[in-house]
Protein backbone atom coordinates (compact mmCIF):
# COMPACT_ATOMS: atom_id res chain seq x y z
CA UNK A 1 0.00 0.00 0.00
CA UNK A 2 2.94 2.44 0.94
CA UNK A 3 4.52 2.01 -2.67
CA UNK A 4 1.22 2.71 -4.28
CA UNK A 5 0.79 5.96 -2.17
CA UNK A 6 4.36 6.77 -2.35
CA UNK A 7 4.11 9.97 -5.37
CA UNK A 8 1.06 11.39 -3.35
CA UNK A 9 2.88 11.36 -0.23
CA UNK A 10 6.41 12.73 -1.83
CA UNK A 11 3.95 15.42 -3.29
CA UNK A 12 3.45 16.75 0.27
CA UNK A 13 6.77 15.44 2.16
CA UNK A 14 4.84 13.36 4.45
CA UNK A 15 7.07 10.55 5.91
CA UNK A 16 5.46 6.87 7.09
CA UNK A 17 7.37 5.75 10.05
CA UNK A 18 6.28 1.94 10.25
CA UNK A 19 6.37 0.50 13.55
CA UNK A 20 4.07 -2.93 13.07
CA UNK A 21 6.43 -5.80 14.17
CA UNK A 22 6.93 -8.73 11.83
CA UNK A 23 6.07 -11.37 14.74
CA UNK A 24 1.92 -10.43 14.96
CA UNK A 25 -0.45 -13.13 14.04
CA UNK A 26 -2.14 -13.41 11.20
CA UNK A 27 -5.67 -11.88 11.10
CA UNK A 28 -8.31 -13.58 9.50
CA UNK A 29 -9.58 -11.06 6.94
CA UNK A 30 -10.83 -10.36 3.44
CA UNK A 31 -7.51 -9.18 1.99
CA UNK A 32 -8.85 -6.91 -0.61
CA UNK A 33 -11.13 -5.08 1.70
CA UNK A 34 -8.11 -4.68 4.56
CA UNK A 35 -5.94 -3.34 2.01
CA UNK A 36 -8.97 -0.77 0.47
CA UNK A 37 -8.51 0.27 4.54
CA UNK A 38 -5.75 1.32 4.94
CA UNK A 39 -5.15 3.05 1.47
CA UNK A 40 -7.99 4.88 2.41
CA UNK A 41 -7.11 5.72 5.74
CA UNK A 42 -3.75 6.15 4.34
CA UNK A 43 -5.61 8.66 1.54
CA UNK A 44 -7.29 10.59 4.26
CA UNK A 45 -4.05 11.22 6.30
CA UNK A 46 -2.48 12.57 3.04
CA UNK A 47 -5.78 14.80 2.44
CA UNK A 48 -5.71 16.37 5.92
CA UNK A 49 -2.30 16.68 6.98
CA UNK A 50 -0.15 19.71 6.54
CA UNK A 51 2.90 19.35 4.00
CA UNK A 52 5.90 18.09 6.17
CA UNK A 53 4.47 15.85 8.61
CA UNK A 54 4.84 12.42 9.75
CA UNK A 55 2.67 9.56 9.91
CA UNK A 56 3.49 6.82 12.43
CA UNK A 57 1.72 2.97 12.08
CA UNK A 58 2.09 0.48 14.98
CA UNK A 59 0.59 -2.56 16.17
CA UNK A 60 0.44 -4.99 19.27
CA UNK A 61 -0.93 -8.61 19.97
CA UNK A 62 -3.66 -8.05 22.88
CA UNK A 63 -5.13 -11.09 24.83
CA UNK A 64 -8.24 -11.59 25.90
CA UNK A 65 -8.38 -12.20 29.43
CA UNK A 66 -12.27 -12.82 29.89
CA UNK A 67 -13.44 -14.12 26.46
CA UNK A 68 -9.94 -15.82 25.55
CA UNK A 69 -10.13 -13.80 22.27
CA UNK A 70 -6.62 -12.43 20.61
CA UNK A 71 -7.04 -9.01 19.45
CA UNK A 72 -4.26 -6.64 17.12
CA UNK A 73 -4.46 -2.97 17.97
CA UNK A 74 -3.57 -1.23 15.01
CA UNK A 75 -2.43 2.62 15.31
CA UNK A 76 -2.00 5.43 12.56
CA UNK A 77 -1.04 8.47 14.17
CA UNK A 78 -0.29 12.22 12.94
CA UNK A 79 1.70 15.05 14.16
CA UNK A 80 -0.73 17.08 12.80
CA UNK A 81 -2.24 19.98 14.14
CA UNK A 82 -5.50 17.92 15.79
CA UNK A 83 -8.77 18.36 15.07
CA UNK A 84 -11.34 20.61 16.93
CA UNK A 85 -13.97 18.69 19.17
CA UNK A 86 -16.82 18.91 16.77
CA UNK A 87 -14.49 17.97 13.74
CA UNK A 88 -13.64 15.09 15.93
CA UNK A 89 -17.27 13.80 16.64
CA UNK A 90 -18.57 14.05 12.90
CA UNK A 91 -15.03 12.36 11.56
CA UNK A 92 -17.03 9.00 10.76
CA UNK A 93 -19.88 10.83 9.08
CA UNK A 94 -19.98 10.52 4.80
CA UNK A 95 -21.29 14.09 5.02
CA UNK A 96 -19.00 15.95 6.85
CA UNK A 97 -16.65 18.20 4.29
CA UNK A 98 -13.15 18.03 5.46
CA UNK A 99 -10.45 20.69 5.50
CA UNK A 100 -12.86 23.57 4.44
CA UNK A 101 -13.14 21.82 1.02
CA UNK A 102 -16.54 20.82 -0.61
CA UNK A 103 -14.78 18.10 -2.07
CA UNK A 104 -13.08 16.57 0.40
CA UNK A 105 -15.98 14.61 2.41
CA UNK A 106 -15.95 12.26 5.29
CA UNK A 107 -17.08 8.85 3.29
CA UNK A 108 -13.40 7.26 3.43
CA UNK A 109 -13.88 7.18 6.81
CA UNK A 110 -17.30 6.03 7.11
CA UNK A 111 -16.15 3.18 4.65
CA UNK A 112 -13.22 2.39 6.82
CA UNK A 113 -15.56 2.05 10.27
CA UNK A 114 -18.06 -0.49 7.46
CA UNK A 115 -14.96 -2.27 6.96
CA UNK A 116 -13.63 -2.67 10.71
CA UNK A 117 -17.00 -3.57 12.07
CA UNK A 118 -17.74 -6.60 9.81
CA UNK A 119 -15.33 -7.66 10.81
CA UNK A 120 -15.69 -7.74 14.53
CA UNK A 121 -13.89 -4.79 15.14
CA UNK A 122 -13.60 -1.57 15.98
CA UNK A 123 -12.70 1.90 15.21
CA UNK A 124 -11.74 5.06 17.13
CA UNK A 125 -10.79 8.31 16.44
CA UNK A 126 -9.11 10.72 19.03
CA UNK A 127 -7.35 14.00 18.63
CA UNK A 128 -6.11 17.31 20.75
CA UNK A 129 -4.98 20.42 19.36
CA UNK A 130 -1.82 20.76 18.51
CA UNK A 131 -0.79 16.70 19.06
CA UNK A 132 -1.89 15.41 15.99
CA UNK A 133 -4.75 12.69 15.32
CA UNK A 134 -4.89 8.71 16.20
CA UNK A 135 -6.91 6.01 14.59
CA UNK A 136 -7.23 2.81 17.08
CA UNK A 137 -8.39 -0.12 15.11
CA UNK A 138 -9.01 -3.33 17.41
CA UNK A 139 -9.08 -6.40 15.29
CA UNK A 140 -10.02 -9.92 16.35
CA UNK A 141 -7.43 -12.53 15.29
CA UNK A 142 -10.76 -14.64 14.06
CA UNK A 143 -13.87 -12.88 13.76
CA UNK A 144 -15.69 -16.46 14.08
CA UNK A 145 -15.04 -16.83 17.32
CA UNK A 146 -15.60 -13.49 18.54
CA UNK A 147 -19.58 -12.68 20.28
CA UNK A 148 -20.82 -9.31 19.58
CA UNK A 149 -21.19 -7.38 22.30
CA UNK A 150 -22.04 -3.35 22.68
CA UNK A 151 -20.49 -2.76 19.06
CA UNK A 152 -23.35 -2.93 17.95
CA UNK A 153 -25.05 -0.71 19.88
CA UNK A 154 -22.65 2.08 18.94
CA UNK A 155 -23.04 0.75 14.96
CA UNK A 156 -26.54 1.09 15.29
CA UNK A 157 -26.03 4.74 16.80
CA UNK A 158 -23.07 5.97 14.77
CA UNK A 159 -25.26 4.73 11.09
CA UNK A 160 -28.92 4.00 11.93
CA UNK A 161 -29.52 7.13 14.81
CA UNK A 162 -27.15 9.23 12.71
CA UNK A 163 -29.93 12.37 12.18
CA UNK A 164 -27.13 14.34 10.26
CA UNK A 165 -26.65 11.17 7.46
CA UNK A 166 -30.64 10.91 7.45
CA UNK A 167 -31.29 14.87 6.68
CA UNK A 168 -28.66 14.47 3.64
CA UNK A 169 -29.76 11.06 2.30
CA UNK A 170 -33.43 12.58 2.35
CA UNK A 171 -32.93 16.01 1.25
CA UNK A 172 -34.36 16.38 -2.37
CA UNK A 173 -32.93 18.59 -4.67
Amino acid sequence: MLTKLKKSLADKNIRIENNVPNDLPALSVDKSKFYRLFELLLKDEIVSSPAGSQVTLSAQLIAGVLDQTTEIEVQVRDNGPGLPQEALRLIFDPFAARNNSPMEYGINLMACYFIVHHHGGKIEARSEAGSGTTFTLRLPTNPDQRTPVDENRDFLHKILLNERLWEKLLASD
